[in-house]
């Protein structure tokens, strides 16, 4: 009778044709992808569509950034369940726990990808760092490399030491060859002594990282909400607005991945119901609440005593030209949300269902996120321009895009290589049984 433990390792040891073709197709996603990037290198960021405001009637900010934003916020939310999960000792959860530090790394990487493809040149990431001491104290971008940097590390830091845990539970005898390489790699010099230890410090290390979610969490909405000259975008609900999109889109994407994964592997042990509903509560509440803080970020720019170009912002979002595209992300992340709330059992019970309401969501959040960055741009504040445009050209649509089917790539090889619970995933704790 094959246990839990077998059945989240059996991924590992097989690999099929299904597993390759999907490989090779985001594989070469991947190379053209690249194509288009030494593309932009040679010939600059004349390729996009991006130009100086004003004058130029364009926008200086567009899909990369939008798309950033998107990562960024999808890392936060990622490694706010990891810090909950770890904290708590929710061993039922440690399955969601890796997918959370799997894709916060892989979501931080990307989020740092993305900016440096936005500056055009990446050798200009060196007089962002070189003169880091000084611009800390006044840039926004450099609070941002700060924040990226301290994600990377910390949960990078938990992956590690939680595989470590893992591994020394594990007969690696029975794993793939580059597994078990890994794993004696990551346990070399353990005693069993250590795992009180482990245990101990990946739980503070969880508490760490819901620390950092929900303060350095808001650190990329101030990169927006601090430019007092921009319509649309200062204001001190930036950084809250972040943070709760960035919660939405982090339980989403681990939501997905959950279903996906429990519909592939028959993981119906491993990612039973009870924890598909705890992961659809969690999608309903930051649903919920992202969805009021939009209300209330968004009504000072439509009332009558609106300035001007606050005014002119909101009324483009809500019955202007980005109109269709507000409230098509809108209804992705409302209807989902009232559905969840009233027919939770009957779509969380195969997951599925929170497959489907997860990949809206994160899209609603997606177009979001570009129109947070793009429309007010195109309304300069206080001067006598025209509207500006802004089309993202093939070059821009294929690196985007490209960068999520490499986050994807990089995920999907991880679920190779890497065991996706310890011996005691999606069995009860002690602590949790006394609970219930």
């Amino acid at each position: 009778m094959a246990t839990k433990t077998d059945d989240v390792l059996d991924p590992m040891r097989t690999i099929g044709t299904k597993f390759l073709a999907l490989v090779a197709v985001l594989g070469i996603a991947a190379l053209i992808t690249v194509e288009a990037i030494i593309h932009q290198l040679r010939h600059g960021l004349a390729v996009t569509d991006l130009a100086s405001w004003g004058t130029q009637e364009g926008v200086t900010w567009g899909l990369y950034i939008g798309t950033f934003e998107w990562f960024a916020g999808m890392a936060v939310g990622s490694i706010a369940v990891v810090g909950y999960v770890r904290y708590r000792e929710l061993t039922r959860y440690d399955v969601i726990a890796r997918i959370g530090e799997l894709w916060g790394l892989i979501s931080g990487l990307s989020a740092a990808y993305l900016i440096v493809i936005d500056l055009g040149r990446p050798d200009r990431v060196l007089n962002i760092l070189t003169a880091w001491f000084v611009t800390v104290q006044y840039s926004p971008l450099a609070w941002d490399v700060t924040f990226v940097t301290a994600l990377l590390v910390m949960t990078s830091t938990m992956l590690i030491l939680s595989l470590r845990r893992d591994f020394s539970e594990m007969d690696r005898d029975s794993l793939p060859v580059y597994t078990a390489l890994i794993g004696e790699v990551l346990t070399a010099g353990y005693r069993p002594a250590e795992r009180e230890k482990l245990d101990s410090m990946l739980r503070w290390l969880g508490l760490a990282l819901l620390i950092l979610a929900f303060t350095g969490g808001m650190v990329p909405g101030w990169l927006l909400g601090v430019v007092g000259a921009q319509a649309g975008w200062y204001g001190g609900i930036a950084g809250v607005s972040f943070l709760a999109g960035g919660l939405l889109s982090g339980v989403a994407v681990i939501a997905l991945i959950a279903g996906v994964m429990r519909y592939v592997y028959d993981w119906e042990t491993v990612l039973p119901t009870d924890v598909l509903i705890g992961l659809g509560k969690a999608l309903t509440l930051f649903g919920f609440v992202y969805l009021v803080i939009l209300f209330n970020e968004l009504l000072p720019s439509i009332f009558p005593m609106a300035p001007l170009a606050e005014s002119r912002v909101g009324e483009a979002m809500l019955y202007g030209h980005f109109a269709a595209d507000f409230w098509l992300a809108m209804a992705a992340i409302a209807i989902p949300v009232v559905a969840l709330a009233v027919f939770r059992e009957r779509m969380l019970i195969s997951g599925t269902g929170l497959a489907v309401a997860s990949v809206i969501m994160l899209w609603g959040v997606f177009v979001k996120k570009q129109l947070t960055v793009i429309e007010p741009l195109m309304y300069p504040s206080g001067l006598p321009y025209e509207v500006g445009s802004y089309v993202p050209t093939l070059v821009e649509w294929v690196i985007t895009i490209g960068a999520i089917l490499i986050a994807i790539l990089l995920f999907v090889i991880a679920t190779k290589i890497l065991p996706m619970g310890g011996p005691t995933g999606g069995q009860q704790s002690t602590t949790e049984v006394n609970e219930q």
